[in-house]
């Protein structure tokens, strides 16, 4: 058949109205009482004919678009790589498209790009935002589009947020430091500091070895300059008057750069220094040394995000939007252990 297949067809095809094949379509069969042999003569119909939903049609009809957004930072981490994935699996299974895209931690591009969704009609957002401010990101979800924040928060009851604990697990890091009797930790950072995961994580940390009293040395390094920056840094990191024992680095693309510097230098680890990281990745398990980082729980952050967010799309309203904190994972690898004596 030369034209595009419709219902009308499906309809001439199986003998019965178009209504009746509607309703097959859109799972009302039972509701409408149509008999199990009529809906099995309208999908053998639909497979024979080769039948494709017009999609703009029923957007026009539904208001929807069976389409979300998912806003990250950098699609090209790994962490981020993998939630894309694991969102658009979700995502798909209950018929929604996902249309990807990345800030580069740039609030401006963010707000363009949501903007941009808008007008395309996305169903819902969700978002890992650079916003310092929550505002803008309000408006948009008081003017009624269906929004939650994944990663990253702008604090308890301005927006719904599913993230790691990332205070929790800065903190774990550092109380696995201080038992492997490191004491002089050197803590990588990035640019972007108001971000609530580099702040907790970092927060979390200096906390343990402050109650030790032990003091920490922070830097930060740009977010496209992440290499350049920490090998200035660590280009002649045993000279340094402060003389790092250990390194902890907020992020795995911070880690990965680490790695290369100090192989670059030939400082040994964890034996010239120690190293840990947040976000664990699968070559960090076979790596020598391995890499001992803490795991986040990307699949449960990702089912809650679309949890939410299908609440919102179905019209549900939150008394209140709360921080949601998923626990993390630390696993312990080579890069920190001291050898015993």
């Amino acid at each position: 058949m030369a034209n595009r297949v419709t219902l009308y067809h499906i309809a001439q095809h199986v003998g019965v109205s178009k209504t009746l094949v509607s309703l097959v379509l859109n799972g009302k069969a039972q509701q409408y009482g149509i008999s199990k042999q009529t809906c099995d003569k309208v999908f053998a119909a639909v497979k024979e004919l080769n039948y494709r939903p017009n999609r703009t049609a029923r957007s026009l009809r539904t208001g929807k678009t069976e389409t979300v957004g998912l806003i990250v930072s950098d699609i090209s981490n790994a962490f981020y790589a993998q939630m894309a994935r694991m969102f658009e699996d979700l995502a798909s299974a209950q018929g929604y498209s996902v249309i990807i895209c990345s800030t580069d931690e740039e609030v401006e591009k963010e707000q363009r790009l949501i903007t941009m969704l808008r007008n395309r009609q996305v169903d819902g957002l969700v978002v890992s935002t650079s916003q310092r401010e929550g505002e803008w990101l309000k408006a948009v979800y008081d003017s009624g589009t269906p929004l939650v924040l994944i990663d990253r928060h702008l604090g308890s009851g301005t927006l719904p947020a599913v993230v790691a604990d990332n205070r929790s697990g800065g903190a774990m890091l550092a109380h696995h430091l201080v038992e492997q009797g490191y004491k002089h930790p050197l803590v990588l950072g990035l640019s972007t500091s108001h971000i609530s995961s580099v702040a907790e994580r970092i927060d979390g940390f200096l906390g343990v070895f402050k109650e030790h009293n032990l003091p920490c040395v922070v830097r930060e390094v740009g977010f496209n300059t992440i290499q350049a920056d920490v090998d200035k840094l660590l280009l002649n990191v045993r000279s340094l008057p402060f003389k790092p024992d250990c390194l902890f680095a907020v992020n795995n693309n911070i880690a990965t750069a680490v790695l290369h510097s100090l192989a670059a230098t030939n400082v040994k680890i964890p034996s010239d220094m120690a190293v840990v990281c947040f976000d664990d990745l699968p070559y960090f398990a076979f790596i020598s040394p391995t890499i001992t980082a803490i795991e986040q729980p990307v699949a449960q952050m990702c089912s809650r995000a679309f949890e939410l967010l299908s609440q919102l799309m179905d019209g549900e309203n939150f008394s209140s939007h709360e921080v949601l904190r998923l626990p993390v994972k630390l696993n312990v690898r080579q890069s920190s252990l001291k050898k015993s004596k």
